[in-house]
């Protein structure tokens, strides 16, 4: 018998106006019906029997305990030949199949070696585009035949999570020339990229081959393991984890992780560690490494959401031959396990709990980044993926839109050599002290001589240019940022696409942003003696701006008008409880 379920909430406005002419008993639903006439009782009988119906088939999806909730499986190391870490209490080692290797160990400290590994073999291939739905792959694989390029279309399962709106799969366009190096895929990626632009992806054809050794450094106990192995415990504590590799901030540090933890042989034949645990759990570690603990409450819970969409959406995209989901870095999410958790981020995540961007039905990407500089990008001029309507490039505060289009370059050095009133800026009034760190990006400047900028980017490119002639913007997207940057040299020319790529050949970690104008001071022997890079921002700068939002939330604005302002046309929902 169908359970029926008595919906109060779509009755508080309709009930109380229609019980005035009930006199109903103390603790009972026994009514005096004599006071009320024949239609009364009809018309309420009618809004019972609307309200009093069997659970939406959307209530049925929905996850409903921890166990329905979706679990992430999360890259914490990668590539080691030996991991050190610690453990507090017992612990216990399980393999694949689930059977004790070993129970009840003391923990202490332990190290993970790769013994007599041997890497998988790996075919090198050019990706043009991923996207999420079948017709939009063919759109893309259309274009690119018809610039002469074979390609197809190759379909990446996503895991498949308990809740609604989520895509199933992913569609990767892949040209069907195969390499059986890196450089040799590099070479070819250079010859096409006037017709497209691409990544280089690693397909393994096998499997690696070793032993995973694991050491009791207290007492030298150990023993070997041809398989992944699961260590069941309360906490573990890993050293020398990556931070911020490649980027300004990049250190090591020691983080604790709860949940489950594995280590397994990846497939160069080197250590890599996955964190194992719940979304919400995952959410705690991601929040406050994303985004200052510090900041306004209600830019916080605007984090989490965003946060949560991000790594819901990401699965199956950004690692497909990867025995995890996200990785912790930049690249996925930051997620820096129970080492930053904080109380007040923690709440943000509990009080959001199971919320979700929607999107037509789906949900949404919900990408985010530090400083937006004053406005915001569109999201195919950054990434090779299709334009999103919520992710739309805007102004960083209310109203206006600006009259003179950023993708000018007359108007991006104004715009970069002035101070416009946004939310971000670093001399807006009434700014929370919280985010006083991002005066340095709003507005920056860096100088090189030309022999050092010749050096960086000869290293970071490899190509053998000559020496530097002149660095000649071609494209620029709605926020200014350079979609497209023309090297020129005494030996040759070429192109550099798309916004990261351009910040990191341009510097040795990453240029804060790709919103930048270039100036050039002094000559020697007809060549330009220093550039000066001015620019604007941190980070790619599409959808929320971080320190954009902590400033809406001090200045009073709820979590859902911030994410609709940067993500514009979605609504929230909750998928879970």
């Amino acid at each position: 018998m169908t359970k029926l379920v008595f919906q109060v909430k779509e009755m508080k406005f309709i009930l109380p106006r229609l019980m005035k002419k009930i006199n109903f008993k103390k603790n009972s639903l026994v009514a005096n019906f004599t006071k009320v006439n024949w239609f009364t009782f009809i018309l309420v009988f009618a809004v019972l029997g609307v309200t009093c119906q069997a659970p939406t088939q959307k209530k049925k999806i929905m996850a409903r305990n921890d166990a329905d909730q979706p679990v992430i499986r999360v890259g914490v190391l990668q590539g080691r030949a030996q991991v050190d870490f610690r453990i507090e209490g017992k612990v216990s080692f399980v393999n694949r199949d689930a059977d004790f290797v070993l129970r009840g160990l003391p923990g202490g400290r332990w190290k993970i070696e790769a013994i007599d590994s041997k890497p998988a073999e790996y075919v090198y291939q050019l990706a043009v585009g991923t996207r999420k739905g079948r017709w939009q792959a063919e759109e893309v694989l259309r274009s690119v035949r018809n610039k002469g390029l074979d390609a197809h279309i190759s379909k990446i399962e996503t895991n498949n999570l308990s809740i609604p709106y989520v895509h199933k799969s992913v569609y990767q366009i892949v040209l069907d020339k195969k390499f059986s190096s890196g450089n040799d895929a590099k070479t070819y990626q250079s010859e096409i990229q006037e017709k497209t632009n691409s990544e280089i992806i690693k397909i393994p054809q096998n499997d690696s081959e070793g032993t995973l050794r694991f050491t009791n450094l207290d007492n030298n106990y150990n023993f070997d393991s041809p398989g992944p192995i699961r260590l069941r415990t309360s906490q573990i504590q890993l050293a020398d984890v990556e931070v911020g590799s490649g980027f300004h901030w990049e250190t090591t540090e020691h983080r604790a992780y709860g949940g489950t933890f594995e280590f397994l042989l990846d497939q160069d034949g080197m250590i890599t560690a996955i964190n194992e645990l719940f979304l919400e759990d995952y959410l705690k570690g991601v929040v406050p490494s994303e985004m200052p603990a510090g900041f306004p409450y209600e830019s916080l819970k605007a984090q989490a959401i965003a946060a949560r969409v991000e790594a819901v959406s990401k699965i199956g995209l950004r690692h497909p031959f990867e025995p995890f989901d996200l990785c912790d870095e930049v690249h996925c999410q930051v997620f820096s396990g129970l080492s930053h958790n904080a109380e007040r981020s923690d709440m943000a995540v509990e009080s959001t709990r199971g919320i979700f961007m929607i999107h037509r039905n789906k949900i949404t990407e919900a990408f985010y980044a530090g400083v937006c500089g004053g406005h915001t990008e569109n999201n195919e001029n950054v990434w090779l993926i299709n334009a999103k309507g919520y992710l739309r490039g805007v102004l960083d505060r209310d109203g206006n839109r600006l009259s003179t289009p950023l993708s000018e370059e007359s108007n991006v050095k104004k715009w970069i050599d002035s101070n416009p009133d946004v939310y971000c800026s670093s001399t807006r009034k009434n700014r929370p002290t919280s985010v006083n760190y991002s005066k340095k990006y709003f507005r920056w400047q860096v100088e090189y001589k030309r022999q050092e900028l010749e050096k960086i980017i000869r290293e970071k490119t490899g190509e053998d240019f000559g020496e530097l002639v002149d660095l000649v913007p071609l494209k620029r997207g709605v926020s200014g940022r350079l979609i497209d940057l023309q090297v020129v040299g005494t030996k040759k020319r070429f192109i550099i696409n798309r916004e990261l790529p351009i910040r990191r050949a341009l510097s040795n970690k990453t240029l804060y942003s790709a919103c930048f104008y270039i100036k050039k001071r002094g000559r020697a022997k007809g060549l330009t003696h220093t550039y000066i890079l001015k620019g604007a921002g941190w980070g790619h700068g599409v959808g929320m701006c971080q320190v954009g939002a902590a400033v809406m939330a001090h200045a009073g604005k709820k979590f859902d008008q911030i994410l609709t302002h940067y993500y514009q046309g979605i609504f929230l929902q909750k998928l879970y409880n």
